[in-house]
């Protein structure tokens, strides 16, 4: 088990606590040992094999023993006892974006509610502004929480569907009948939600694969012939088998969506041709498609790539010729928004910078929290000198890489940056982002957004609408009046990489493009292996048309930063 994933279950236990009333001193011990477990920059499970987890600070003899015995075994036999003693009605309203344990345990005590439809019910009849630390505004967040978690139930991130179909693609390409697996579906476009998940096998007996599927999860051979299987995560994976020669239609077929399939069909008509989910047939006759690429040159038609296989205008432009070279992995020479210990990352400046050089990167920007993140340890303008002495000690030793000094600035209330005017221009870039008050009105949210991105020292907008995909809306903003001040002002608009985030849509990226802004992909990355969330970030930004040139990653940092480097 990873930290995070130790961490997980420790908070959820602290939640459990919390949510049973139990002590207080007992519960805030989980959640620091949650905290410290998450942050700690070495593998908890192997210290805990070793027999080293006391030398990580705030765990006492107990706690030593169940993450013991939950590294050593998957489980731990509190946590599953705790979980067993909570109704899941409770510990369903704990997914409810704005409502922790002690809430939910006020109104369960004070109103009987038990369920998220008791609780949605008690909304509608304005039940829960009678009870203390409640009013209408908490009320409406609740139900609008409700309505969020309604409508991502049964959908998964990106990173977790990804992983799982990769998975699979690993255990059928191993099978020696199998020549060719492909992923498909809304993961191959790199939506950033999934339902479910499509793969390719240039296999036509698809029952024979059946064995082959249940070593992954739990699977059967439907009435109509497709094979199916539940995934850890609870997703279902399709399998879609065919014979070699049908293989590359097949994916062309389940890749793209609805409307782009319709798209295509219209276009073919045109020109006499069918294409159905196997066959490209003209004047009666089969014409051999060994690749998706063939298909679209049979139509007339440039390659479109599968992230824009959305049914836009992508058809149209392929006909024309208009089509953008997307950026890709190869184009991307710099790594942007790096957490590092001096604020609430898990490893220090030195092998954050060693792990982005090691993935082939030329530059990284270590963008450490600014002073009012509190809660994430932000850097006190000494921290701040501290940084940038130790930033050029280890430029010395680098002939082949380079750091830049980075801030992630909050945005104040009142839209200015977290430092004076002559701190601010000693950093190489400023990622200024909202972090607080995301309660605003529109019309204040976006005076406060602009008045930051007009800021001279302002680089790049974080995280732009500060969303949480499946769990919190973005803010409410006038999202095109800020891409309109971001490109007059020259300041890139992050993609936040996080599967969590993905932020800014991938849908308003096209309008960011036309207006001249620049974008930016960054992990904000807490710990080494998050440098690899820019594949998600790439995903995105690919699916919003971006060239090479479009994206900052992509450029020397003295093309793009607002001071010699």
């Amino acid at each position: 088990m990873n930290n995070k994933q130790i961490s997980k279950v420790l908070d959820d236990i602290h939640a459990l606590l919390e949510l049973k009333g139990e002590n207080p001193f007992k519960t805030r011990a989980y959640a620091n040992a949650s905290r410290a477990v998450e942050t700690w920059p070495e593998s908890v499970e192997r210290m805990a094999a070793e027999g080293r987890l006391a030398t990580i600070p705030g765990l006492g003899v107990s706690l030593i023993e169940r993450i013991t015995e939950l590294t050593a075994s998957g489980r731990m036999a509190y946590h599953d006892e705790l979980t067993a003693s909570v109704p899941d009605g409770l510990r369903a309203m704990l997914q409810i974006s704005g409502l922790g344990p002690k809430k939910v345990r006020a109104i369960h005590e004070q109103l009987g509610v038990a369920t998220i439809g008791e609780l949605e019910y008690a909304c509608r009849e304005n039940r829960l502004t009678a009870l203390d630390g409640f009013g209408i505004k908490t009320q409406e967040r609740v139900l609008q929480g409700i309505e969020l978690l309604n409508r991502s139930r049964g959908f998964r991130l990106i990173d977790r569907a990804l992983s799982e179909a990769e998975t699979l693609t690993q255990l059928f390409a191993r099978h020696p009948d199998v020549w060719r697996v492909g992923v498909a579906g809304d993961v191959r476009r790199r939506m950033e939600t999934v339902q479910d998940i499509h793969v390719v096998v240039s296999h036509p007996a698809i029952d024979l694969l059946l064995g082959v599927a249940e070593r992954f999860g739990p699977a059967q051979v439907t009435d109509d012939g497709m094979l199916t299987v539940v995934c850890p995560s609870g997703l279902t994976a399709y399998i879609h088998g065919a014979p070699d020669d049908c293989f590359a239609m097949m994916l062309y077929h389940w890749t793209g969506s609805e409307t782009h399939r319709e798209q295509i069909a219209r276009h073919a008509d045109a020109r006499r041709i069918t294409v159905t989910d196997r066959h490209v047939i003209r004047n009666r006759t089969l014409l051999p498609c060994p690749d998706e690429a063939t298909l679209y040159d049979i139509l007339g038609l440039a390659f479109i790539p599968p992230e824009l296989r959305e049914g836009g205008n992508e058809v149209e432009r392929a006909a024309t010729g208009t089509l953008p070279e997307l950026v890709s992995r190869e184009h991307l020479i710099g790594v942007l928004h790096v957490h590092t210990t001096y604020s609430d990352g898990a490893h220090t400046l030195e092998e954050m910078a060693l792990a982005a050089r090691t993935r082939g990167y030329r530059y990284v920007a270590i963008c450490d929290h600014s002073r009012s993140a509190v809660y994430a340890h932000g850097l006190s303008i000494e921290r701040v000198r501290e940084q940038h002495a130790e930033i050029d000690a280890l430029n010395r030793r680098f002939a082949d890489f380079r750091i830049l000094k980075g801030i992630e600035s909050d945005i104040l209330p009142d839209g200015s940056l977290d430092y004076p005017d002559d701190v601010l221009a000693t950093f190489d870039l400023v990622i200024a982002s909202v972090h607080s008050a995301f309660q605003m009105s529109e019309e204040d949210m976006t005076a406060r957004i602009v008045r930051a991105i007009q800021n001279p020292h302002t680089t790049i907008l974080g995280h732009p609408t500060g969303r949480l995909l499946l769990a919190r809306e973005g803010y409410k903003t006038d999202v095109c009046r800020i891409i309109d001040t971001a490109a007059e002002r020259r300041v890139a608009i992050e993609v936040n990489a996080n599967p969590h985030r993905l932020d800014m849509d991938w849908r308003y990226l096209t309008k960011a493009r036309e207006r001249g802004a620049r974008i930016a992909i960054g992990p904000d990355a807490h710990h080494a292996d998050e440098l690899n969330y820019v594949e998600y970030g790439l995903g995105i930004v690919r699916k919003g048309g971006a060239a090479p040139q479009d994206v900052i990653n992509a450029l020397a940092p003295e093309m793009w930063i607002k001071r010699a480097v």
